[in-house]
């Protein structure tokens, strides 16, 4: 049975929904599309599985131009507790499932529908805008914020970060469609951009972003963010698509043109999760992730990695009482690995692959 959709009059903004991507990272927000905590981010990637993991793109400004003006889709907290733009505030409906879907009502009647899904087993992220009805002279546009950290940290403006992109004129260039990879900062993975539309570069900072929850306990809540200019689409033509990714991915699914890219993986991801009986198992799915060549559980989101003991109190349930034998035993051999003296590891560093006790 899938989640009920959610209308205006009963849709909490700060919910907050979660999409795992089966290797450690995910991408995560909340409903009004508010960032509230620093772990809250578009592409969030597992450098090695499950762990180390960093924050590359943590959002965007969406809006779009009709010929009756122009209308945002995307809202930000800044300091001093001020949001703005007010896109939020033209939400009419919200859906988890099968993957988060948001629909926006402009001032001038026109419906635009977003979707956002993370397919399993690569560091990626699709998103994508359509029309609900055609509607002449729609245009969309969206400016990523870009940082570079690590996901327990933040970010701050500084001279080291790299604004400029590197076309990269692959299989799936051609008109109309836009390649990019940004390689922010040395020993961090690139992150790639590939959509069907058009690329403007216009670098600047935004200072200042505010993360209520980060601020409820009582730790560092602002942060600066890297935009290097913002994509551009004709949504009157059809839907808008933009993936992001590692440069570290490997699939040949990202070397095709945008729209083609997202229909492989929108299709592959949707027969993937129709597999599941339950709308619970597939939540429970997204705890176990790879570990080195087998599995392994995730403690919790968004901040934990793998521990021996939730591992192993939660693989029965997870694994065993739901008939997935194969998991259980590449978790089991996994683990078996770092046995010492008859212990199991306490857990895994953040860092990398060395086991505490």
């Amino acid at each position: 049975m899938g989640a009920p959709t959610v209308t205006a009059e009963h849709m909490d903004l700060k919910a907050e929904w979660l999409e795992a991507d089966g290797l450690g990272g995910f991408a995560s927000g909340t409903v009004s599309g508010i960032r509230a905590r620093r772990y809250h981010a578009l592409l969030l990637a597992a450098l090695t599985p499950p762990a180390g993991r960093v924050v590359l793109v943590n959002g965007c400004d969406v809006w779009v131009e009709t010929p009756a003006g122009a209308f945002t889709l995307s809202s930000q907290h800044y300091l001093p507790d001020v949001v703005h733009p007010d896109g939020a505030n033209r939400l009419v409906r919200f859906e988890p499932e099968p993957w988060p879907q948001w629909s926006f009502r402009l001032e001038d009647g026109t419906v635009i529908e977003q979707e956002l899904f993370v397919p399993h087993g690569i560091s990626a992220v699709a998103l994508s805008w359509r029309l609900r009805a055609p509607v002449a002279g729609v245009t969309l546009h969206v400016r990523p914020f870009f940082s570079g950290r690590d996901y327990h940290a933040l970010h701050h403006e500084n001279a080291a970060f790299r604004f400029e992109p590197e076309r990269d004129d692959g299989e799936g260039s051609g008109a109309g469609e836009t390649r990019l990879v940004w390689h922010p900062y040395p020993g961090l993975p690139g992150i790639v951009a590939v959509a069907n539309g058009t690329y403007r570069h216009q670098p600047d900072w935004f200072r200042n972003f505010l993360y209520e929850e980060e601020r409820n306990r009582g730790l560092e809540f602002t942060e600066d963010l890297a935009s290097p200019g913002f994509f551009r689409w004709d949504l009157s033509a059809g839907e808008a698509v933009w993936v992001l990714a590692t440069d570290r991915t490997q699939s040949e699914w990202l070397r095709l043109p945008a729209a083609r890219c997202v229909e492989k993986l929108r299709a592959a991801e949707r027969g993937r999760r129709r597999q599941f009986p339950s709308r619970l198992h597939r939540s429970a799915d997204a705890y176990l992730v790879r570990r080195g060549e087998g599995k392994t559980i995730v403690a919790g989101y968004p901040w934990f990695t793998d521990w021996g003991r939730d591992t192993f109190i939660a693989l029965r349930g997870l694994c065993l009482a739901t008939g997935r034998l194969d998991d259980a035993r590449s978790i089991l051999l996994q683990w078996a690995g770092a046995v010492s003296d008859g212990m199991l590891p306490n857990l895994f560093a953040d860092g990398g692959d060395k086991p505490e006790f």
